[in-house]
């Protein structure tokens, strides 16, 4: 069995001693490393390097090849006679966008600019019936079942561009839907109301027609100075 034994060495004076023997096994030869400097070439913007000379294309234009500008008319033809045009029979599918005209729209806001209080009994009602609620939190906003309410005509897209949610964001179409629904629940309400109460709708009416013809009244008298 041999053993291998790991000898060590020691650098006294650049020579390499064995410190059992005190043999010199050899030297160190060092010097000083001068630094070189290196002339990198830095890319120049619009100009060719002289120590590129090689191209994938020719860079020289040739005098045979000119650039034409070619115009392609694109002629739209119609359908020929007696094929249906499938897009068209798409667009008119689908349930037709419900538009309720609000006849008594003048008549609820001077309602509201009075805080009468059977509007709100309306739309709170209008809003637990029609729309329901979850976790007892109402679906709709009654805030917006009444801004539905006074407006002249009730359609999906109207509230959709009159009432806004938080952060003027526009509610969905799903959303919008309840609003009418609401509204128009709460309109058939009212309507009913004020047929058995004819004198809340003679007071009513009467303001809206002394708004009406103060207004046309003013603008006579602007056009007779005009």
């Amino acid at each position: 069995m041999q053993h291998i034994a790991r000898m060590r060495t020691h650098n006294i004076d650049g020579f390499i001693v064995d410190p059992a023997t005190g043999q010199v096994l050899g030297s160190y030869t060092t010097h000083a490393i001068v630094p070189v400097l290196y002339d990198y070439p830095l890319p120049q913007v619009g100009k060719t390097s002289a120590a590129y000379t090689s191209f994938e294309l020719d860079p020289a234009p040739r005098p045979d090849a000119i650039e034409v500008e070619v115009e392609v008319e694109v002629e739209v033809a119609g359908l020929p006679d007696g094929v249906i045009d499938l897009d068209a029979q798409r667009n008119k599918r689908g349930p037709k966008p419900k538009v309720k005209s609000n006849k008594i729209a003048s008549l609820l806001k001077v309602a509201h600019a009075e805080k009468r209080g059977w509007v709100d009994d309306y739309v709170y009602g209008s809003c637990y019936v029609a729309a329901g609620d979850s976790n007892d939190k109402l679906n709709v906003k009654p805030i917006h079942v009444l801004r539905a309410c006074l407006l002249d005509e009730i359609s999906v897209e109207v509230v959709k561009r009159v009432i806004r949610l938080d952060g003027l964001r526009t509610m969905s179409d799903q959303q919008a839907r309840r609003i009418c629904q609401c509204a128009r629940f709460a309109i058939g309400g009212m309507e009913l109301h004020l047929e058995r109460n004819p004198t809340v709708r003679q007071q009513l009416q009467f303001e809206v027609d002394f708004a009406d013809s103060y207004h046309d009244g003013s603008t006579d008298i602007l056009q007779e100075w005009a």
